[in-house]
Order: C-alpha cells, then sequence, then structure tokens
C-alpha cells in the first residue's frame, strides 16, 4: 500500500483545492501541511525500499503483465523523495514571493497534478501508464507556464508546448511501436521479449525513438531551444520546481530503458547518446556564460548539467549509472536552491539582471553564503555535492577510454564556474552605488532560509559522500539487474 501513497495524497490535494478555490491562510495551511505530509511519506517509502526490498502493487488486482502495475525500486523511491522535497520547499517560497490576495487560485492545486504527474513517471511499470504519466504532469506544467504570463510571456511559451506536444505525440506513436514489435507494454515483459530480439534491427529503431522521445523530454541537444526562454518566464518558485525536476524524467526513462529495459549491447545507441551529451553539456553551458540575467544563466545551466547526466549513462556499468544517479539527485536541489536565490535576488534588487544587481554581499551575507556553497557545488568544486557526482562521471570515462568526452567535461565544468562567479560578482561582491537594497521588503528572510534549508543538505550529501553513494550504487546495481526486476514485477512468467 505504501506504493499507492505518492499518488493518492496529491490527487485528493488537487481535488480538494479546487473545490475550496478561494485563496486564504487556511488554504495555503492545507497545501502545506500536504506537502509537508508527501514528503514524510516518500521518506517512509524509501526507508522501507532499501530495508525491506522494493516493492510491487497491481492495480485492480490484475496481475503483470495484463494489469497497470507500480513498482517502487530504490531508483523510484529516491526520485519520489526529491519530487517530493523540492514541490515543498517551492511551495513554501511561493508563499513569501507572492501575497494571498495576488495568488492565483488554480497555482495550488495545479502543483499537485503536477506532482502527481512527476511520482507516477518514476513509479509506474508499463510504457503506456509513463504516457498517461506525462500527459498530466505536461497538461499542468502548461497551464503553470502561461497561468500568470501576460501577452509577451505567452508568446515565449509556445516553443515549451509546441515541442512538447510534438514528443507527446511521438510517446504515444513509441508506445504503438513496442505493442507491435514486444506484444506488450509491460516493463518487464518487454525486457524479457528484448532479450530474446537482442541484435534485430527493429529493436535498435525502437532504441532510437525511445531516445528521441525522452531526449526531447529532457532538453537533448538539439531540440532544447524551448526551455531557455520558458522557464524565465515563470513566477521563481515555479521556475524553481520545473528547472529542479521537469528535465530529470526524461533522464530517469532513459536510465530504466537502457538499464534494465533493453539488451545492454546496443552500442549504437550508446555513441549516439554520448555525443549528443556532450554537445547539450558544451552549448548549454556557452549559452549560461553569455546570459546577462540570472533566471536565464540557471535556465542554460539546465541542460548543461543534463548532458553531464546523459553522458553517464552511455558508459553503462554499475559505477557509471550511481554517478548519473547521486549526479542528477546533487542537481536537483542545488538547482532549485539557485533559482530561489535568484528569486531572493529580485525582492532585494527589484531586478536579477546582472548590470542591474549589487551590494548584496554586505547586505545579506547568509544569502550570500547560501549562493556561494549552492554555485561552488554546481561547478563541482571539493568537497561539495557537485564533485562527488561529477568525479565519478569523469572516473567512469577514463574507464571507457573516452578521454575526448572527458575533456569536454572538464571544460564545461571550467565554463559552469565562470558562469556560477559572473553572478556573485555582478549580484553580492561588486559595490554599485547606483543600485539599491530594499531590505525593508522583509519577504527575503523567509526566502533565504528555504535556501539555506536546501543549501544543508546539499552539504550533508558533500560531507557524507560514502554514505549517498552507497545508495546510489544500490540504485544503479537494482536497475541494471534484469532477471531481478523480471522475477520482482511477473514472478514466474517466462
Amino acid at each position: 500500500m505504501q506504493v499507492i501513497f505518492p499518488l493518492l495524497i496529491p490527487l485528493l490535494t488537487a481535488i480538494l483545492g479546487l473545490l475550496a478555490i478561494r485563496s486564504s491562510a487556511g488554504r495555503r495551511l492545507f497545501f502545506a501541511a500536504s506537502a509537508g505530509g508527501q514528503l514524510l511519506f516518500s521518506l517512509w517509502l524509501l526507508a522501507s525500499v532499501f530495508s525491506s526490498g522494493s516493492q510491487v502493487m497491481y492495480l485492480g488486482g490484475w496481475s503483470a503483465p495484463y494489469g497497470i502495475v507500480l513498482v517502487a525500486d530504490p531508483i523510484a523511491a529516491i526520485m519520489v523523495v526529491l519530487v517530493c522535497l523540492t514541490a515543498f520547499s517551492c511551495i513554501l517560497y511561493g508563499f513569501q514571493e507572492t501575497s494571498i490576495r495576488n495568488e492565483h487560485p488554480l497555482r495550488l492545486p495545479l502543483i499537485q497534478f503536477l506532482v502527481l504527474g512527476l511520482n507516477l513517471s518514476f513509479l509506474t511499470g508499463d510504457l503506456f501508464n509513463l504516457f498517461v504519466a506525462f500527459e498530466v504532469m505536461l497538461l499542468a506544467s502548461y497551464a503553470l507556464l502561461t497561468l500568470e504570463a501576460d501577452d509577451w510571456d505567452v508568446r515565449q511559451a509556445f516553443p515549451y508546448l509546441a515541442i512538447n506536444l510534438f514528443g507527446s505525440a511521438f510517446l504515444i506513436a513509441l508506445c504503438a511501436f513496442a505493442y507491435g514489435l514486444f506484444g506488450t507494454l509491460n516493463f518487464a515483459h518487454i525486457a524479457v521479449r528484448a532479450q530474446e530480439m537482442s541484435g534485430e534491427p527493429l529493436l535498435v529503431a525502437f532504441g532510437m525513438l525511445a531516445m528521441l522521445v525522452f531526449g526531447i523530454k529532457a532538453g537533448l541537444f538539439p531540440l532544447y531551444y524551448w526551455l531557455p526562454n520558458a522557464y524565465p518566464i515563470m513566477p521563481i518558485a515555479l521556475a524553481a520546481l520545473f528547472g529542479g525536476m521537469l528535465t530529470k524524467v526524461g533522464v530517469y526513462v532513459l536510465l530504466r530503458l537502457f538499464g534494465t529495459i533493453l539488451p545492454h549491447d546496443m552500442d549504437l545507441l550508446y555513441v549516439v547518446l554520448a555525443w549528443l551529451s556532450a554537445a547539450t553539456m558544451f552549448f548549454g553551458v556557452l549559452g549560461a556564460a553569455s546570459r546577462p540575467y540570472i533566471r536565464g544563466i540557471l535556465s542554460f545551466h539546465i541542460l548543461s548539467q543534463v548532458g553531464f547526466m546523459m553522458l553517464a549513462i552511455t558508459f553503462m556499468t554499475p559505477f557509471a549509472f550511481a554517478a548519473a544517479i547521486l549526479y542528477m539527485a546533487h542537481n536537483i536541489i542545488v538547482k532549485s536552491g539557485l533559482f530561489l536565490v535568484g528569486g531572493a535576488v529580485m525582492v532585494l534588487n527589484r531586478t536579477d539582471k546582472l548590470e542591474n544587481t549589487g551590494n548584496l554581499w554586505v547586505r545579506t551575507p547568509v544569502l550570500g553564503v547560501g549562493f556561494l556553497l549552492l554555485a561552488l557545488s554546481l561547478a563541482g568544486i571539493p568537497p561539495l555535492s557537485g564533485f562527488w557526482g561529477k568525479y565519478m562521471i569523469i572516473v567512469a570515462g577514463f574507464t571507457a577510454g573516452e578521454y575526448v568526452l572527458v575533456a569536454i567535461a572538464i571544460v564545461t565544468g571550467l565554463l559552469t564556474l565562470f558562469s556560477m562567479l559572473k553572478i556573485w560578482m555582478g549580484s553580492f561582491w561588486q559595490s554599485k552605488e547606483s543600485v539599491p537594497v530594499v531590505t525593508s521588503d522583509r519577504r527575503w528572510i523567509p526566502m533565504t532560509v528555504i535556501v539555506g534549508g536546501l543549501t544543508v543538505i546539499s552539504l550533508i550529501i558533500g560531507l557524507l559522500p560514502e554514505f549517498f553513494i552507497q545508495m546510489a550504487m544500490t540504485a544503479a546495481e537494482g536497475l541494471l539487474d534484469k532477471d531481478a526486476y523480471i522475477r520482482l514485477v511477473l514472478g514466474d512468467l517466462p
């Protein structure tokens, strides 16, 4: 029963929120309590999975592969915790960003529908319900993206809607292709059938189409142009939630696809994905270095960091998969925190355009320390959380003999540090007499507290790496153990 809670609670919360549509302090308290409860339930599920083993739930009493199955294995449980942590932080931050009077009554229910889609994406055990999860998530994201936008912002959102609709059409085509090819949509059953078809051209075509579909969702080069212009138009709390979580769903699915579902001898797919990942890293960080405002820099960095995760997948070892998982967990926390810092800067300086920001280190040193720790972690400076995942990816690349790809990753890391220092110098370190600091707007204080919480979590990951690396290794070994996954879901079914 634990597996259903990450779906049931946000669904009921969203419905009740729609019934009580008028914004109020009590309504906010209800949504905050629900988000906090979801985080506690997700931690309970994670502890249960790591202590007692993976859990499977067959909805409606129909056994796999014929019915809907939910699977909570280590990687799924980790991702659900990250969703709930990010959503909880962003909901609390949103209360400071927007007053009760100005809060759109649909924002909080839509966030819960978004969480529902995200959690279902990680827990589902079949391809069609992954499509359903994506549609729930995307419909909520379309609404949130345009809910509080003006006419100019809506125009910036159009590429996001267009490319994701394009991706959804290809995803339903992928489901049809999978059913025609394997006679099933259940992940475990596909894994059985795909192993029997190893080496067939149609299997490679299926892998290529899947890589296109989920590469679009993750923001993989060259189809990432929709992201950097769309995320900055949202309120910061929503941008942090989107930036932290949405692209990671595509990364997770490719981890599941290459690790658990498809045979491990599809070298052509790995080569193509590796070079697309390198291009995503490099062009993403160049875009970040060229942007003159905080939200634009951080939005491009989403793409660059996705490239690191995707690159790790292509090395196809438990160590490399663990590196991708650890780096993804770090990035979700740090990226969300950095967006939230950007929101506090906007409150204090009334803008996040770097030429019009400054003087914050003297006036708000705690916020400055939080930003610096998060920024250095994103750049991979030891011993912060971003260092360990990035170091593991580089080691995996050297072990695989991919020296050119490793060199691109290192250069990308250096450019990441440059762009983070650009924010630090522009907003915190430099003194500019012409730039006001509005400390009388007290919203920046609770905003800083929320940023501080995420910073502390990031620090814990960086300073206690053995524990988290072991968790990532356990999740990676589970992803790559096809037989165990098949037995878990299908039992004795051949």
